[in-house]
């Protein structure tokens, strides 16, 4: 059984690396969900210094072990890692469909942020908002830690074996279906709202060979609300706590 897995995602992942990775993601994503959770990890941790934990093990668990584990298993593993849409990419495509989704994202995020129920679930931390330079750094750490890991996962790892074993369609459908569970417990509207952009990135990803746009585009969504969020409702608290 083993073996015929491996062949089929032989174009991607090599046997090495596939037997390990597949089961590890698999521990990681139970770990993320349950024990190491934003909600147990706020809880216990405090709200600023639990959601840095949940980024940190977030971004060690789905970028710099699983590169690791190429590093170490593949004899190609910048090939390995090209092949899971490590690389520029159709650059030219790419560039024009994040253009294209700034102004995009900022008229949805500037209507979603006006919601009571997002407005209650983002920005993860609360104390980030504290100061314009909490700010600052807690989004810094947002993109480069958790969107980075977080399109790597969905739209590489899983992404593209899929994508070479049965096809762009049921690829989409089912690393979308994944990511959209994982938003368990989120606002219902963000949870459709995940099953439209799942698919979106899928695409996007798979146009460009690349998951660097899925990750800007991505990035700048997530960004954008919490500005929102922040300008309307935490800046002025802020500057008078100041």
């Amino acid at each position: 059984m083993s073996g015929e897995i491996s062949r089929m995602f032989a174009l991607t992942v090599g046997s090495r690396s596939l037997l390990i990775l597949l089961p590890f993601i698999a521990c990681c994503l139970a770990l993320v969900v349950t024990v190491l959770h934003p909600r147990r990890l706020r809880e216990h941790h405090g709200d600023a210094r639990g959601m840095w934990i949940y980024f940190t093990s977030f971004f060690c668990f789905f970028v710099a072990a699983p590169v690791l584990i190429i590093v170490l298993s593949e004899p190609s593993p910048l090939r390995v890692l090209a092949s899971l849409g490590v690389q520029v990419g159709n650059w030219a495509l790419g560039c024009a469909l994040a253009g294209i989704a700034i102004p995009v994202t900022l008229l949805v995020s500037s209507i979603s942020s006006k919601m009571p129920e997002i407005q209650a679930q983002y920005p993860f931390s609360k104390a980030a908002c504290a100061s314009d330079g909490a700010f600052v750094r807690y989004e810094i750490g947002y993109l480069s830690l958790y969107y980075t890991s977080w399109e790597f996962l969905y739209r590489g790892i899983l992404f593209f074996p899929l994508l070479n074993a049965v096809g762009f369609l049921p690829a989409v459908s089912i690393t979308t279906a994944l990511s959209t569970l994982h938003h368990m417990g989120h606002p219902d509207s963000e949870i459709w709202a995940t099953l439209a952009v799942g698919l979106i990135f899928g695409l996007v990803t798979f146009l460009t060979n690349s998951v660097f746009y899925a990750v800007a585009i991505h990035g700048m969504m997530g960004v954008f609300d919490d500005l929102f969020i922040y300008a309307r409702v935490y800046r002025g608290r802020a500057r008078a706590a100041q």
